[in-house]
């Protein structure tokens, strides 16, 4: 086995948060392998004829492309955070980076011959690092690995052997579709401050001005009588429904989210809730409502991972069981069942079973070119 060659950036930056890898061709010649509408990049990467796309966040990112005349070994399961392996035809054997709007970059990989490859993708976050204030949004905050070699006789459609990003997401309560963002920006920061024991009142104030909000951020006034769609409750509605008074700065909305259980509070430092219940489960909304956060809830919890099976049977694995998904896709049977439901639900997949035993049939949807 040995490196036929290697490219890379060491300050790749992601459009629209996609890394992508084509063929060195005329890139409008863009073919996938099916015009199926899954989700670009699934919860991890998908690849087709010719093109690679990879969930990659909003960078910058260090991204290494390798060529193998075989199968590289398995760097062991503390080298790499997530690990998938997944076909990629190419139709002139030469590869290079890209982005979604223009071609190839100049640095071009030759990978062998036109054929079907084999790649393997591999992530790990980087650990930060102390940098100056203008330099931040510089810094590297992942790392990309994709080795291509050459397989022959039969397509082995997709594997995920290794994952940190859960398949399925964590249900959306609904609450920024609800309050709308100016109302949710603060329970936003305790969230994701990344804190265990939360965020002081004080901590939550000098996030806004590092960020650029201005000084005294918590106590700047909130626009009055606003609501995210014209037939849902206002938030002095929403208020009202749980008790307390409509809030007018953004220091104020901290009771409201303790009332709508969105965090706690220990009389010192505020914490986002692991699992905070549905909106329609603490205030009255209207039918419409109710109907659009159970659907926009399910996109977000499922669209990715079933794209990963779409993935699955477009390559040729469309006679699976529910097991052998689970096992190929490195989820659970109740993730697969229900991502199973919901990939039917769309349109995505038509689905035949046979107790566990089920048959995959892609839908696609023709557009005129």
């Amino acid at each position: 086995m040995g490196v036929l060659g290697r490219r890379g950036d060491e300050h790749y930056m992601p459009e629209s948060g996609i890394l992508v890898v084509r063929d060195v061709r005329d890139w409008m010649d863009h073919e996938e392998t099916s015009e199926n509408e899954a989700h670009p990049v699934g919860s991890l990467g998908r690849s087709g004829n010719g093109w690679l796309y990879v969930g990659a966040g909003d960078g910058p990112c260090v991204v290494q492309l390798q060529a193998h005349d075989d199968q590289p070994s398995d760097e062991g399961p503390d080298a790499w955070a997530d690990v998938v392996e997944m076909p990629y035809r190419s139709p002139t054997g030469v590869v290079a980076l890209s982005d979604l709007m223009d071609g190839p970059g100049e640095e071009h990989l030759k990978i062998g011959d036109p054929g079907l490859y084999r790649v393997r993708l591999a992530h790990r976050p980087l650990p930060p690092t102390p940098l100056p204030d203008d330099e931040e949004d510089l810094q590297p905050t992942d790392v990309w690995h994709l080795d291509f070699w050459p397989v022959a006789g039969a397509v082995e459609p997709p594997r995920w052997i290794r994952r940190t990003r859960p398949p399925v997401w964590a249900a959306d309560p609904g609450w920024g579709s609800v309050l709308g963002y100016q109302e949710i920006e603060v329970a936003n920061v305790i969230e994701w401050s990344g804190k265990p024991d939360g965020l002081s009142a004080d901590e939550i104030d000098a996030w806004g001005a590092d960020h650029h909000r201005g000084a005294n951020w918590l106590d700047q006034p909130l626009r009055h009588g606003t609501r995210t769609r014209p037939d849902w409750p206002s938030v002095a509605e929403i208020a009202g429904q749980v008790g307390v008074p409509e809030p007018t700065t953004r220091r104020e909305l901290l009771p409201l989210y303790l009332a709508l259980r969105m965090i706690s509070f220990d009389g010192m430092r505020y914490r986002a809730v692991e699992h905070p219940p549905s909106a329609e489960d603490v205030v009255q909304l209207p039918a419409q409502a109710v109907t659009f956060l159970k659907a926009s809830r399910a996109v977000k919890q499922y669209t990715g991972y079933a794209a990963d099976i779409v993935s699955v049977a477009l390559w040729g694995g469309t006679e699976q069981t529910v097991a052998s998904l689970a096992e190929r896709t490195f989820a659970s049977e109740d993730e697969v069942r229900a991502t199973l439901e919901y990939a039917e639900s769309r349109g995505l997949l038509q689905i035949d079973w046979t107790g566990d035993q089920v048959s995959l049939t892609v839908r696609t949807r023709r557009h005129a070119r």
